[in-house]
């Protein structure tokens, strides 16, 4: 039996919990109570206990320093927090320690006996004390857990021209399913607010979901499913048609119990997309497409909803003027590489595109989808390099904006940051011809050397080159190597005991009258006086 201590200051609470849970049902039994944090930690180390139920506010250490110098002792205690607070501080602490839950008070019966029964379901399948016919119980229950997502993500994933012709039985006895004939639906649980999120918050608002499903959907349903897919979570149900309004209301109380979350993870917004009801389970994908169009209306009615209702398309993006005129003008900004011009189109398209008061979240997604494919393909046909997982990541980040402003920042946001990298890149490259070039002339800058001799190090023909070398350098080709020839004149002269007739000819000239004249030209003096002032 797995053995349980709770910890918490109000006698009256560690007597609840005690009477509210069967605990031989759960196969625990309850081996201590502590009324502060220093005598916990104390019977922790003492008594054991696989699991202990701890308050998050008590005198000695609080719920999360027991946490904490639990796991620091090293020892396999699974946590389950009660609290009356609802702040995100305590909720991200006890995620990152990796606490079993996060029950908010009043305890309700049912959740802390979920909680604690997943916590059993764990650790029964970690030991090696399993009888042979509980593995094979638990290794097909895996199995038909693994099939059954296997069906789902089909659903979600499968090209759209393929049709599934299963019938249920078949999809029943391949998937283990309990599927009837009825009503089948998609819904879409959307969680906005929690940018990028890592892996331990997905897994915290998985568990929440799924256990807040069950709860609902218990004796509602023939059969459903769950799916994690990036910050959505969808529901397949399968229901009676006599159960059609009792389904809505469920989803409805569902969004409630999620509602709760938002007051301890900071900044979570939940949104549901309540999809289409079909009657036939080939035409699921239907129902999916209206959960998803559905979600995406977030981004214009706002977030923290169930929405409902038929898809819609008013706004035709390629037919509208102004969208056209964005085409012609960020065809042009990149064509000549004018970042102040990118920045404005991207700008007016924002602007064009909140002044659209029709326009679904649906179309806006599309919209910027259309926007970046258009950067790419203008990019390319300018021959312009760019990163290879542009789209990726757009695609991925895109999924964390929750209104329209906030896609439309963040649209702005990455190409403009792509067209820099781009840009930067582009320069690099049309700079290391005359890197090359610059190189040569200092190496060579004693011989007789030409433009031709030098532009053809660098790969290009001499008139080509010298308009590009004036335009990097600021210098055309002759002045550049006059400059190099008298910095390295002016070297010789401090620093060295050679006449001016040697120097001359060390720096590439042969004629002394036309040396002095240029070197004196350069730097105000004549050579002597140049050596007697700073040698």
């Amino acid at each position: 039996m797995l053995k349980v201590l709770i910890a918490d200051d109000e006698e009256k609470i560690c007597q609840l919990i005690e009477k509210l849970i069967d605990w031989q049902a759960l196969d625990m039994t309850l081996c201590g109570v502590a009324n502060n944090g220093i005598e916990a930690l104390e019977k922790i180390e003492a008594l054991s206990p696989d699991v202990v139920i701890t308050d998050i506010r008590m005198p000695g250490y609080d719920g999360l320093d027991l946490v904490k110098k639990t796991r620091e002792l090293n020892v396999g205690v699974e946590f389950v927090i009660i609290s009356g607070y609802r702040h995100f501080e305590y909720a991200q602490t006890a995620i990152k320690y990796g606490v079993s839950d996060y029950l908010l008070k009043p305890i309700k019966k049912q959740e802390l006996t979920e909680t604690l029964e997943k916590i059993r379901v764990r650790y029964n399948e970690k030991s090696e004390q399993l009888t042979y016919e509980e593995r094979v119980r638990l290794a097909r229950k895996s199995d038909a857990e693994r099939l059954r997502t296997i069906w789902f993500s089909n659903v979600l994933y499968r090209d759209r021209s393929e049709q599934d012709c299963s019938s249920l039985e078949e999809i029943n006895k391949q998937y283990y399913y309990q599927l009837k004939p009825g009503c089948f639906q998609i819904v879409c649980v959307k969680f906005d607010g929690i940018s990028m999120p890592d892996e331990k918050n997905l897994e915290f608002l998985t568990e929440k979901t799924t256990q807040i499903a069950e709860q609902m959907l218990k004796g509602q349903v023939f059969d459903w499913e769950l799916y994690v897919e990036n910050s959505h979570i969808y529901l397949f149900l399968n229901y009676g048609e006599e159960n059609r309004k009792l389904i809505r209301r469920q989803c409805k109380n569902i969004l409630n119990e999620l509602a709760v979350l938002e007051s301890i993870l900071e900044g979570l917004r939940v949104t549901i997309g309540f999809g289409t009801t079909v009657w036939n389970i080939e035409q699921l994908r239907g129902s999916l497409k209206s959960a998803r169009y559905l979600v995406e209306q977030r981004l214009v009615a706002g977030n923290g909803k169930l929405l409902e209702g038929e898809l819609r398309s008013s706004f035709h993006l390629a037919s509208s003027q102004w969208f056209t005129q964005f085409n012609q003008n960020m065809n042009t900004a990149l064509e000549s590489l004018d970042r102040q011009q990118v920045g404005d189109c991207l700008m007016k398209l924002k602007e064009g595109l909140l002044e659209q008061p029709d326009m679904t979240g649906h179309e806006i997604l599309q919209m910027c989808r259309e926007v970046c494919n258009l950067y790419l393909f203008f990019m390319k046909n300018h021959k312009i390099p760019i990163e290879q997982n542009f789209m990726e990541r757009f695609n991925q980040g895109v999924e964390f904006c929750s209104s329209a402003r906030e896609v439309l920042r963040y649209l702005i946001k990455e190409i403009s940051a792509s067209y820099d990298n781009a840009v930067a890149g582009k320069m690099q490259e049309n700079n290391r011809p005359i890197r090359m070039a610059k190189k040569y002339i200092r190496d060579h800058y004693r011989e007789a050397i030409t433009l031709e001799t030098v532009s053809e190090v660098a790969g290009f023909n001499p008139t080509y080159f010298s308009s590009l070398f004036k335009k990097e350098t600021g210098k055309n080709f002759l002045e550049f190597l006059s400059e190099v020839r008298m910095e390295q004149a002016k070297s010789l002269l401090k620093e060295t005991n050679l006449n001016v007739a040697s120097i001359c000819e060390e720096v590439g000239y042969s004629d002394v009258k036309y040396f002095t004249k240029n070197f004196t030209k350069y730097s105000g003096l004549k050579p002597n006086e140049y050596r007697k002032l700073y040698s």
